[in-house]
């Protein structure tokens, strides 16, 4: 492992690595020294220089306080514009984008704030999981009996489907289903305190009431109660056991023990609509393909609750299906009802005019005889069906014209047309007659419910009104026109073949003309009977199109268990913001801590760089290891000495500066070694120890202690009496063989 090392001086940084396992130097760049020189700085980082047991011991302390002012600057000699190439360390250059490395330093400094922040996050979740509310799921089914799709109904009477299969869906969230559930369930109703739904529970409030946030406070003596809003407007005040909110619109008079004396109780009030429109939005519904299943699904955090809406909402479902087709069979009833009476006048007046020509031509001769041996003839025959269908034609042409004639703004009478033979077999008038009696029936049954302004009614209106004022006469009138043209022709066939049958008495005609009317006046009473009856029947014994075939029951477990979910994702959140915390913090730290600080941000080239060193002190050095960390320091620290040489050029003497933000850092250690190393290489070197406080290096080169630097700082003593002769190198040396140094040093 490599450290940075900061430097100062000259711009060239040394890094060091003392200490297998030791932290990283927090090294901050501190100002140069007091005295101007020309040299080089190399700073050390570590969490501690341990070179040998005797290298370690706690300096003592040592005072400044009879320190003289600082010396004059000296200045230092002009350095060489020509400098030799020097080699530099190999460190991994920049590349840009994500360092990786970096980033996972950052995560291994961190690691305990990671963890930390990692604990509290997922803590942060388990109570989270303790105060959000859970999901619970409940479900109806209502069963649909679609008889159009079952082919011949061989059931009892009853009348077709009420609706079409999306229809059911657009009447579940309709609002009279919604707004009775929403006044039944109090969905109106929101409680501030879930302790007041039991004094809540008998609420109720009238069709028109004034919605908004109400509070009541009952007196200390729980005597009387003062309702008012939270802006403080009191509404009401009154005797506890009195109708509370009479004037705002409440049915609401709680038992005196449901109010104890200082109690407050707020609550807030919706409208019906609003409360209705909530509810259809939280509903969900689905219908099979078939339409015979509509599931009804709702989804809350109190299940008995949620359980009763929608049981009361299939109830209230089932209850207006029943009513509306209730309500259609019985104007359908009326409407036959009516046709029927008019059929039954009309065959009673075709029966009286039979009676009344028979009576009349009781007394005259009878042609029976005739009429029989004439009727076994086949153009006695024709003659008398083209003579009477002519008749017929006239007849119905004459009715189709006088109603025409008597229709204003109001339309044709459908009773009216519906006697007439030719109107029965027009296919199309036929047709829209009855498209008006359904439209008719299914207008009465709206308006039974709803207000001339419902747009369904509106459209059946108009659209009765257009069958009534247009399609209806203009179908007669060409029925009419229709009918002239037969009777134009029939009128023709049978003046030619009169000629031939003037003979035969006119009152048999007659007689077989009002024979004919009363059958067709009696089949069309017939057939109105049997439909009246039949919608009579079924109005008296309605089946309902729907009924609920699953109730929804109150869950025992959530629909879905969020506890798991959220305690991993506040684990993983949590951690991801805490490795990107670590990784910001690491960005923003002044300190130095990476090669690329160095060499990119601060523009300085790093001249070397110590590999790890064990020392005699470590358990590796116990093993034999020590030969095989020397080796490499010696190296290093050769190199390092050859590239300040090289980098600083021959300008004059060279002045290397060591230090670091804190003890401990291997700077004793890297400033003696490093002094040997120029030594060795033939370097007249002086070793200056300037820590006054802790300095430890007249300890590791067994030398006297004073006179040192601060005696001559104070000008007690000379510089040549505070510098030694060389002596022997160092016992942290690379080398076991002693001799003397090729420099002196300053303790």
């Amino acid at each position: 492992m490599v450290r940075l090392a900061r430097t100062q001086g000259s711009g060239h940084g040394v890094a060091t690595s003392q200490q297998r396992g030791a932290r990283r130097a927090r090294t901050k760049l501190h100002p140069p020294l007091a005295t101007q020189c020309t040299g080089i700085g190399i700073a050390t980082g570590g969490a501690g220089t341990r070179v040998t047991r005797a290298m370690e011991g706690r300096a003592r302390p040592m005072t400044t306080d009879n320190l003289p002012a600082p010396l004059a600057s000296v200045p230092a000699p002009e350095r060489s514009a020509e400098t030799q190439a020097f080699r530099r360390v190999d460190f991994p250059e920049y590349q840009g984008g994500l360092d990786w490395r970096r980033v996972l330093s950052a995560v291994l400094r961190f690691k305990w704030m990671i963890l930390l922040v990692t604990l509290l996050g997922t803590a942060a979740g388990v109570g989270a999981t303790r105060v959000l509310k859970p999901d619970y799921s409940v479900q109806a089914t209502v069963w649909i009996d679609q008889t159009e799709r079952r082919g011949p109904d061989r059931g009892p009477i009853r009348q077709g489907q009420l609706f079409d299969p999306q229809a059911w869906v657009d009447l579940l969230r309709s609002y009279v289903v919604l707004d009775q559930v929403v006044r039944d369930q109090l969905l109106f109703l929101a409680p501030k305190s879930p302790a007041d739904a039991a004094t809540l529970a008998a609420f109720r409030v009238t069709d028109q009431y004034r919605p908004g946030t109400y509070r009541l406070i009952v007196d200390g003596t729980g005597r009387t109660w003062t309702l008012a809003t939270t802006d403080g407007v009191e509404r009401e005040r009154g005797a506890v056991g009195d109708s509370i909110g009479a004037q705002v619109g409440f049915l609401w008079a709680p038992a005196r023990e449901a109010l104890a004396p200082g109690q407050s109780v707020e609550f807030t009030l919706a409208t019906l609509r609003d409360a209705a429109r909530g509810l259809a939005a939280a509903l969900d519904v689905q219908m099979n393909l078939d339409g015979n299943f509509l599931r009804v699904e709702l989804r809350g955090a109190d299940p008995a609750r949620i359980t009763a809406i929608v049981n009361a909402l299939a109830e209230r479902y089932v209850q207006v299906a029943a009513e509306l087709k209730r309500e259609k069979l019985t104007g359908l009833t009326k409407i036959l009802d009516g046709q029927l009476r008019y059929a039954q006048q009309n065959l009673r007046d075709a029966e009286v005019a039979l009676e009344s020509f028979r009576v009349q031509t009781i007394t005259l001769p009878s042609d029976r005889a005739a009429s029989a041996d004439a009727a076994r003839d086949p153009v006695f025959t024709s003659f008398f069906d083209t003579q009477n269908e002519r008749e017929q034609s006239r007849r119905d042409r004459e009715a189709l014209e006088r109603l025409l004639a008597q229709a204003g703004d109001s339309g044709l009478s459908a009773d009216a047309l519906a006697v007439i033979a030719s109107v029965q077999r027009s296919a199309e008038l036929s047709q829209a007659l009855k498209e008006l009696t359904a439209k008719q029936g299914d207008l009465r049954t709206l308006k039974y419910r709803y207000s001339d302004a419902y747009p369904p009614v509106q459209r059946l209106t108009g659209e009765i009104g257009t069958l009534e004022r247009q399609t209806i006469p203009a179908l007669a009138r060409a029925l009419a026109g229709e009918l002239a043209a037969r009777e134009a022709e029939l009128s023709r066939r049978v003046d030619a073949d009169s000629r031939n049958l003037r003979q035969i008495p006119p009152r048999v005609l007659e007689e077989a003309r009002l024979r004919r009317g009363v059958v067709l006046a009696e089949n069309l009473y017939t057939t109105l009977q049997q439909r009246y009856e039949e919608a009579r029947v079924a109005e008296a014994s309605t089946i309902p199109d729907v009924r609920i075939l699953d109730r929804a029951v109150v869950p025992q477990r959530p629909v879905k268990n969020t506890a798991p979910r959220l305690i991993a994702l506040a684990l993983l959140g949590s951690l991801g913001l805490a490795v990107v915390g670590a990784v910001l913090v690491d960005r923003v730290d002044p300190r130095i801590r990476y090669p690329d600080q160095v060499s990119r941000e601060m523009g300085l080239p790093i001249l070397g760089a110590l590999p790890h060193f064990a020392g005699r002190g470590d358990r590796g050095a116990k093993r034999g290891g020590a030969l095989d960390d020397v080796a490499p320091v010696v190296e290093a620290l050769r190199g390092v000495c050859l590239n300040l040489v090289h980098a600083y050029g021959a300008a004059g003497p060279l002045i290397v500066t060591i230090t670091s933000p804190g003890p401990g850092d291997g700077k004793s250690f890297l400033a003696a070694n490093l002094a040997h190393t120029f030594a060795e290489g033939g370097h007249r070197t002086l070793l200056v120890d300037a820590d006054i406080r802790r300095g430890v290096l007249h300890r590791r080169l067994s030398a006297r202690r004073r006179p040192g630097l601060t005696d001559y700082l104070r000008g007690e003593v000379p510089f040549e009496a505070i510098v030694p002769p060389g002596g022997a190198r160092p016992t942290t040396s690379s080398s076991s063989t002693a001799r003397p140094w090729a420099a002196g040093w300053i303790p």
